[in-house]
């Protein structure tokens, strides 16, 4: 039977790996590649045109990873298996492991104060300045992420924990020991006090003893709080989601104020508080990134992007840098160069613009990113190759960029910026109005953007209507599904998701990735916008120079979605009425005194 240890790194699983190894009958793997693999079929099995054409389903997926389980250890004598991971909580796994092994899995882990975790990873990686090794580190990175993971995954499912805390595992070994048999059903057994070492090779992780132990059971004794000081310190304890225990209340600082006043729309006030922000912390890269947002509101588009930038370093626009040592390209011409997309979908929509900008100075240009979009993008203007984000650095090129700093490379300000259809439409139209009320679930601003479905569904409950949601049942939680009423093709692939754009006259949608393919096709489209927009929408008004076919509804107040739903419904009267108006000015005029501010 195979279970999975997935625990808090700095606290404790290690030690727990070494005594249940112990166990004649139990094998803790070292840090497995078993969910890099999982992952890498089942995102083979979802983009794989021969997927759909041979009718493949989900449960000759999961038996498929099943298979895979075994073979990794099929040479294993041992009864229990425990495979070693971090990201075994994240639900959407947990569920897919689920209904792959036939039963509910078992997850232990080990816990420990973040605080706590810190100060050990800060020790053992030799840092000197504590603050400079928490902007900086990926072990930081690593641990806050795996200590989410876990919190998501036992808060949607802990029936299937078994949460051991490092104090108690080290103070009362036998005893959690014991409770650790019992929760995987296995007899219990007598530890032995002689620890041996862990199989771990430390240097695949640049960090020499991270998984080194003593030859018996000790508490670590370090002080946290003088590690960190009295301010990270109390910044970072709390949160502990095993003994009820509240996240960490941070204190406020300049920069919350300014998101308050923004989410307000109060943007004077948040452009004045970022910018005493900015006096007191010049060197604040989450300082230089927010207020990159309100140069673009004051219309400098390019200054902006160059403050939006700095937030690379803080990891804010997702994904990982190209793996090169060749230079950034910075308008060279008669080159090859490699234009990276990040983000999420929609900025990868959005920046496979540039291509065509970057080919126009005589240049080759190689795409790095999903393959599940490059059937979209290949035709797109500019575009001479596209290859795995994970294999960019193995092509030929002379510099490269990445895709949301391609517009500065460029020197664009707004003036420059251009918004005729770069991506093809793929079907005729049918006069339909495709709709789509919800995005990401992981997006870090989710919360901002969300409406009540209902409010779409009333909206449109009168028009010919097709669903641009993809209802997925397996990573839906939540998530309300297309009523009756409303047409739901078929959206595998976002070649699905393109065709049932290019069917529709008009799209209706929430800021999301198809409001980006939309708009990028040239379809007329209209997007629900909160009140603190993303930064495309950032110049006031109601028209973006990006796409010439949006239209953007603005929140007036947050949290309340009235005012823009009753502007869209009052114009889709309009429109079917045959009106030729417009619901409120077309403001490009006040767009353009912004520019020239």
């Amino acid at each position: 039977m195979i279970h999975f240890l997935a625990s808090m790194p700095r606290s404790g699983s290690t030690l727990l790996a070494s005594l249940l190894g112990q166990r004649a009958d139990t094998y803790v793997s070292p840090t497995s590649n078993l969910g890099e693999t999982l992952g890498a079929v089942v995102y083979a099995f979802e983009n794989n045109p021969a997927t759909q054409a041979g009718e493949c389903t989900k449960e000759e997926l999961y038996r498929t990873l099943k298979g895979v389980v075994d073979a990794k250890y099929f040479d294993r004598s041992e009864t229990v298996i425990l495979d070693k991971g971090r990201n075994w909580p994240l639900p959407q796994i947990t569920a897919t492991m689920n209904k792959s092994l036939g039963k509910p899995i078992k997850i232990v882990a080990t816990v420990r104060p973040i605080a706590e975790c810190i100060a050990s990873f800060f020790l053992i990686d030799k840092g000197k300045d504590i603050k400079t090794w928490m902007r900086h580190s990926p072990l930081f990175v690593h641990l806050m992420q795996s200590y989410y993971n876990l919190k998501d995954g036992y808060e949607a499912n802990p029936d299937q924990y078994c949460l051991v805390e490092y104090d108690t595992l080290v103070n009362h070994t036998q005893k959690e020991l014991d409770r650790i048999s019992d929760f995987l059903c296995i007899d219990r057994q007598k530890f032995s006090s002689k620890i041996e070492e862990v199989k771990e090779n430390d240097n695949a992780w640049g960090v020499e003893n991270l998984h080194t132990l003593g030859n018996k059971i000790y508490q670590d004794t370090t002080d946290a709080k003088q590690i960190l000081g009295r301010d990270l310190f109390e910044l970072y304890s709390g949160g502990e989601f095993w003994n009820d225990k509240p996240e960490p209340i941070k204190p406020k600082q300049l920069i919350d104020f300014s998101l308050e006043a923004g989410l307000r729309g109060d943007f004077n006030k948040g452009w004045e508080v970022l910018n005493k922000a900015f006096e007191e912390r010049p060197d604040d890269v989450r300082v230089k990134f927010n207020l990159g947002w309100y140069e673009m509101w004051r219309g400098n588009l390019l200054k902006g992007s160059r403050l939006l930038d700095q937030g690379r370093n803080d990891n804010v626009f997702g994904g990982s840098s190209v793996a090169t040592d060749k230079p950034l390209w910075n308008g060279e011409k008669n080159c090859t160069v490699l234009l990276e997309l990040e983000g999420g979908l929609g900025d990868r929509f959005h920046c496979i613009r540039y291509a065509k900008e970057i080919a126009s100075c005589g240049n080759k240009v190689v795409v790095g990113g999903d393959m599940n979009i490059a059937p979209i993008l290949i035709d797109v203007d500019g575009v001479s190759a596209i290859t795995q984000h994970e294999g960019s650095n193995l092509m030929h090129f002379d510099y490269w960029v990445p895709a949301m700093s391609a517009g500065m490379a460029l020197k664009q300000e707004w003036t420059d910026v251009t918004g005729t259809p770069y991506i093809k439409r793929t079907a005729e139209s049918e006069n339909k109005i495709g709709v789509r009320w919800s995005g990401n679930p992981m997006f870090e601003h989710q919360q901002h953007r969300v409406f009540d479905a209902e409010l779409m569904f009333d909206l449109v409950k009168d028009s010919d209507c097709i669903s641009l949601q993809k209802d997925d049942d397996d990573n839906a939680d939540g998530l309300v599904l297309a009523p009756d009423w409303m047409e739901k093709p078929t959206l595998e692939t976002w070649q699905d998701t393109q065709r049932a754009i290019s069917r529709c006259d008009l799209v209706i949608t929430s800021c999301t990735g198809v409001a980006h393919l939309a708009g990028a096709m040239g379809v007329e489209t209209w997007i629900v916008v909160p009140i603190l927009p993303y930064y495309l929408w950032s110049l006031p008004g109601n028209k973006t120079p990006h796409y010439d076919s949006v239209t953007l509804f603005r929140q007036e107040a947050y949290g309340c979605w009235k005012a823009p739903f009753k502007k869209l419904k009052k114009q889709l009267q309009l429109r079917a009425s045959n009106i030729n108006a417009s619901l409120y000015n077309d403001i490009s005029a006040d767009n353009q005194q912004f520019i020239e501010m």
